[in-house]
C-alpha cells in the first residue's frame, strides 16, 4: 500500500484562490498544474501515485477556498478496492481537520464490476450530488474493470465510452471537477481504453515510480505546456513518502 504523509516544508497556502478551483498544496505540482478548475475532466495514469494524490484532493476540497480548498465534501467512486480511511484519517489531522468529520464528508462507492461501475455512474452519482452538492468527484482506476473476461471487447469499448462522455457531461452540466485515476498496465484492453480516456480529457498527466524519486509529466493542459519533473526522495523507500521530497530537476 502506498502512503500519503502531507509534506510541511511543500504545503503552501493560496493568499488569493478562486472558489472556482482546487489545489494540491504541494507548490512544485500546483506551479506544475495550475489550479484546477470547475468543469475539467483531469486525468491522473501511470503509477499508483495517482491515488495517492487523488485521495489528497478529497481531503483538500473541504478546506476553505482561501486555503486552496473548495470548502465542499468529495465523492470517491472505487473501480479497484484501494480506498483507505486510515490514510484520509491521517492526513486530515496533519491538514488541521477532524479526522471523523473529514472522512464522514468523502462518500464511497466501491464497484466489483464493470456493470456496477456504469451503473454508479449514470445512474446513483447523480442523484449522490444532488444530496452532497459536492464540487470534486473522483473515479479511481476506471478501466480495471472493463477489462474482465465476461465483458466482450466491443460491450466494453461502447459502455467505458458511454460513461466517459457521460463524466465529462457531467463536469460541465454540473459544474464540477472530475478526477479519474488509471493505473498502469501491460494489459492491450486497458491501454486501448485508456486513450479514450486520455482523449476526452481536459487535463492530463503521467506518473512513473521510480526509486527515489517519482516522474511527474503534464501531458496536457489548456493553458500550459507540456513539461516533466522528477520529485526526488532523500532516501530508498519501500512506501511512499511525500514529505520525503527534497529535490526537484525540469
Amino acid at each position: 500500500m502506498l502512503k500519503l504523509i502531507i509534506p510541511f516544508t511543500g504545503v503552501h497556502q493560496t493568499a488569493i484562490h478562486s472558489s472556482e478551483s482546487l489545489t494540491f498544496g504541494i507548490e512544485i505540482i500546483d506551479k506544475l498544474f495550475g489550479e484546477l478548475k470547475m468543469g475539467e475532466l483531469v486525468v491522473l495514469h501511470g503509477s499508483q501515485v495517482c491515488h495517492v494524490l487523488s485521495e489528497l484532493l478529497c481531503i483538500r476540497s473541504q478546506l476553505p477556498t482561501a486555503e486552496g480548498g473548495l470548502n465542499s465534501p468529495a465523492v470517491f467512486i472505487d473501480g479497484s478496492n484501494r480506498f483507505d480511511p486510515y490514510l484520509i484519517s491521517e492526513n486530515a489531522r496533519l491538514l488541521g481537520l477532524e479526522p471523523e468529520e473529514t472522512s464522514k464528508n468523502i462518500w464511497v462507492s466501491r464497484a466489483f464490476t464493470s456493470y456496477q461501475l456504469t451503473a454508479l455512474v449514470t445512474e446513483k452519482l447523480p442523484e449522490v450530488l444532488n444530496r452532497v452538492n459536492s464540487r470534486l468527484v473522483v473515479v479511481s482506476d476506471i478501466a480495471t474493470l472493463y477489462c474482465d473476461s465476461d465483458i466482450e471487447l466491443f460491450e466494453a469499448k461502447r459502455t467505458f465510452n458511454r460513461v466517459i462522455r457521460f463524466l465529462w457531461n457531467l463536469a460541465r452540466e454540473r459544474n464540477l471537477l472530475l478526477v479519474v485515476t488509471s493505473f498502469s498496465s501491460t494489459n492491450r484492453r486497458k491501454r486501448l481504453l485508456e486513450q479514450y480516456l486520455l482523449g476526452r480529457s481536459d487535463v492530463s498527466a503521467k506518473l512513473e515510480e521510480g526509486n527515489p524519486h517519482v516522474k511527474l509529466t503534464l501531458e496536457k493542459h489548456p493553458s500550459k505546456p507540456a513539461v516533466s519533473v522528477d520529485l526526488f526522495f532523500n532516501k530508498p523507500r519501500n512506501q511512499f513518502l511525500l514529505e520525503e521530497f527534497i529535490d526537484v530537476k525540469e
